[in-house]
């Protein structure tokens, strides 16, 4: 009874974080917290729908309240307009769906993906003494509003999480909920794996993963240990960002936050995100911009060819198991075991390539007494199974090539970015990495991945003369502190100092209207227009007039 009215009360929680906080931030708490709180392993199950669990609930309650609060800020006089607006809603982005040509068909190509899957897996499998049903039309519409209900976090974070401020907002705000989160882990961790017990009255998984060595992994709320493991790891390279990125008043924060949540993390005794982030807190301490999106990138483009690397041998696992071995056989053994299944489940996967073997446990394998004999552990075999190449290109094209892109973007203009979109890259690129293992992904994952597509497409508008007559009108609302919406659409978000220009820059001038003289064209590219020497003239100096 508790976790059904947990679930159902989630949407009045977000109605009530939406009416106190501005919406960029209204959004991160509300689909971080419920994925933190809410438990997990429950779902509300209603015919021809998909079931009702944590991240939907949370995600569906979060768009609602987005849309009512954005019409209600939209809807105000021009003065109140602009007084609603913050620094971090300075890059919100047009409409409600993408306007890149590639996203939109990154997600088509899921939603059709899906369905396709349902109407080549209608036959029934018969393996051993196992029956397995075939899918039938009322499973397609369950599946697309599945996956449709799983990247709403994306399209809210593309929408209002694009800009470099909101960027910043996210990392503060994760750090927050990790030092609130280490408490409860840390409870766990010294008086075993309980709260889920205590507070919804029941465990979501095996009690004996949880045990390590002489003490606990802690699973607080989540549905394994594991992620919460990620979930600090995430943080953890959060606050090195902060430390990074952040004034001398911040810093201070940074490193308490970090040293504490490091701990937390090493004490959840999770040896694979551990190695994950000791690698890159160095990364994002030592190097520059430029580094951490090359690095942010080759991350992503691996794991987005990791399965053809595998069909190869480009990936040497049989030389990793030898090494291993020798050094730790335990480990040795689980690793091989792990290769062995991912081989049969590929071999499965041959068999209906394109759009897998769809649900009910068909894209598993069984012995001739009809035993599942087969362990699915990484998200990427999941997929591969379950939707087939289009599926996984599709899903991990959405999750790995924004990161690409951005850095693309960054050689092609010759420009850089904030650190903050560095960091929020190098994150999901830390969480990337652990799909290949496990099953690590989150909404908070696709929060991350919206945030970044948001942020490319403003990139995207640095060199388009042709934008969108909504951002002209969302933009034409300046922000004290940051570029305006439609600056940082269309040269960049290089900051308006406040003891800079006076007035503020708005959108366009009349049609006809005079040009500017050429020693305010001089001024505007050294006060307001960074980007490189690619980027037209005529977009960066006529579309703008200054109001003294």
């Amino acid at each position: 009874m508790v976790p059904l009215l947990a679930l159902l009360a989630w949407p009045a929680v977000t109605a009530i974080v939406f009416a106190k906080y501005r919406i960029p931030v209204a959004i991160i708490v509300s689909i971080t917290a419920g994925y933190l709180l809410l438990p997990s392993g429950f779902s509300v199950d209603f015919p021809m729908l998909p079931a009702l669990n944590k991240d939907s609930i949370a995600a569906v309650s979060a768009i609602f309240c987005a849309l009512f609060a954005w019409n209600r800020i939209s809807g105000l006089a021009p003065g109140a307009h602009r007084a609603a607006m913050s620094p971090d809603m300075a890059g919100i982005q047009p409409g409600w769906l993408p306007t890149s040509p590639l996203l939109r068909i990154l997600l088509l190509a899921l939603l059709i993906g899906a369905f396709l899957t349902v109407l080549t897996n209608g036959d029934a499998q018969f393996t051993g003494a196992r029956w397995l049903p075939g899918m039938k039309l009322y499973d397609a519409f369950s599946l697309i509003l599945g996956v449709g209900m799983m990247v709403l976090p994306l399209l809210l974070a593309r929408k209002f999480l694009a800009s470099p401020e909101a960027h910043r907002t996210l990392l503060l705000l994760l750090v927050l909920a990790g030092l609130c989160y280490s408490l409860l882990a840390l409870y766990e961790v010294r008086m075993s794996p309980q709260l889920s017990r205590m507070v919804y009255g029941y465990f979501p998984h095996s009690w004996v993963q949880h045990l390590r060595g002489n003490g606990y992994r802690p699973i607080v709320f989540l549905s394994h240990g594991l992620l919460v493991s990620l979930f600090f790891c995430m943080t953890t390279l959060a606050a090195a960002a902060l430390i990074k990125t952040e004034g001398r008043e911040r810093r201070a924060f940074g490193i308490v936050a970090f040293g504490w949540l490091a701990m937390t993390l090493v004490l959840s005794k999770s040896l694979g995100v551990i190695l994950i982030t000791a690698v890159l807190v160095p990364l994002i301490l030592l190097s520059g911009r430029r580094i951490q999106i090359i690095v942010a990138a080759a991350i992503a483009g691996t794991i987005l060819a990791y399965p053809m690397l595998r069909g190869i041998d480009v990936v040497p696992v049989d030389r990793l198991i030898t090494a291993l071995e020798t050094r730790a056989p335990d480990r040795a053994s689980t690793f091989n075991t792990r290769v062995v299944n991912e081989d049969q489940l590929l071999d499965k996967t041959a068999e209906r390539p394109l759009f897998g073997w769809g649900g009910y446990a068909r894209n598993r394998v069984y012995d001739e007494r009809g035993r599942d004999i087969t362990i699915t552990d990484g998200y990427w075999i999941i997929i591969v199974g379950q939707g087939g190449w289009v599926r996984y290109l599709s899903e991990f094209g959405l999750l790995t090539l924004p990161i690409m892109l951005l850095a693309f973007r960054r050689r092609k203009t010759g420009g850089g970015f904030e650190p903050a979109t560095c960091a929020v890259a190098l994150i999901l690129a830390a969480n990337l990495i652990d799909l290949i293992p496990n099953a690590g992904i989150t909404p908070l994952t696709w929060l991350m991945t919206g945030a970044l597509w948001g942020r490319w497409e403003i990139e995207s508008a640095k060199v388009s003369s042709d934008l969108p007559q909504e951002t002209r009108e969302a933009s034409d609302m300046p922000v004290p502190g940051l570029a305006s919406g439609v600056l940082a659409r269309a040269v960049g978000s290089s900051p308006v100092s406040a003891g800079g220009r006076k007035g503020a820059l708005r959108y366009g001038r009349a049609e006809g209207g005079a040009e500017p003289s050429p020693e305010r064209r001089d001024s505007y590219e050294r006060d307001f227009a960074p980007s490189g020497p690619d980027t037209p003239r005529k977009l960066r100096f006529t579309r703008y007039e200054a109001k003294e």
